[in-house]
């Protein structure tokens, strides 16, 4: 069963009339992630930066499932009157466009999955979603004291940092987490789950990190396969973040791609 359709939040950025541009972010990542890139997009185009439901400042839902997050989507496009868009999608992201796409193409212009295939992973946030859930928010004014607790749990000061972007001040004292940690995960499962990807004509570009383990050849044949307009691009020395590692390389191959 498939949820009410959430109001997102989302950043815009550039010309009312110039073409539409959805950019969605990973697990536990927020709009924030993307300003940068949002901005360059900006130029030639109406970008809209959103938080997907369960994320940074978008509202918080029992549900969290790709076709969820899809209708939500159609949802935010028909509110403000696009008729079709083009999207990027990094992760988490980039299943949600391929579900969106998937119900929905005569509202998708070009789409860009970056690191992401449509087969299912083997869940692996477990430890993550630990650390989050014992963290110290409530009690402590400090937030080193969080990060500190992060650290010894993860060991890995990337994801660390990358994780404390979402831990918000409350006034009456102690922290919160922007997402619900709790929906998510319960929702890993979902998460890490496959989406459809039927034939298709619509314009599609697979950008992934040579380094990463989250595209292999077999999706990349399976892209191949299934969508008659297709793309890809290694950006052969980065990991799973590539549009924060090499932003540069990321937005002139994803830029290519779209303004063709």
């Amino acid at each position: 069963m498939t949820s009410d359709r959430l109001e997102l939040f989302s950043r815009e950025l550039g010309e009312i009339a110039a073409q539409d541009l959805i950019i969605l972010h990973g697990l536990l990542g927020t709009s924030d992630n993307w300003q940068t890139l949002g901005k360059r997009f900006s130029e030639t185009k109406r970008v809209h930066m959103l938080d997907q439901r369960n994320h940074g400042r978008s509202p918080h839902h029992a549900e969290h499932s790709y076709e969820a997050m899809a209708e939500d989507l159609l949802h935010y496009l028909n509110e403000r009157s696009i008729q079709r868009t083009s999207i990027i999608g990094h992760s988490m992201g980039g299943k949600t466009a391929l579900m969106f796409a998937h119900r929905h193409p005569d509202r998708v212009h070009k789409i860009v999955v970056a690191d992401m295939a449509a087969r299912a992973y083997v869940p692996k946030h477990g430890p993550i979603f630990d650390a989050l859930l014992s963290a110290p928010i409530d009690t402590t004014a400090s937030r080193s004291r969080v990060e500190n607790h992060l650290m010894e749990r993860l060991n890995d000061g990337g994801v660390v940092a990358f994780l404390m972007k979402n831990l918000r001040r409350e006034k009456s004292g102690g922290f919160t987490w922007r997402p619900n940690i709790a929906a998510l995960e319960s929702a890993t499962g979902a998460v890490v789950g496959e989406v459809p990807l039927a034939m298709n004509t619509l314009p599609t570009l697979a950008i992934y990190g040579g380094k990463s383990d989250y595209v292999n050849t077999d999706d990349l044949n399976q892209f191949q396969s299934a969508c008659i307009q297709f793309q890809s691009y290694a950006i052969e020395d980065a990991g799973h973040w590539l549009h924060a590692s090499h932003p540069d390389e990321f937005f002139e191959a994803v830029e290519d791609f779209l303004s063709a």
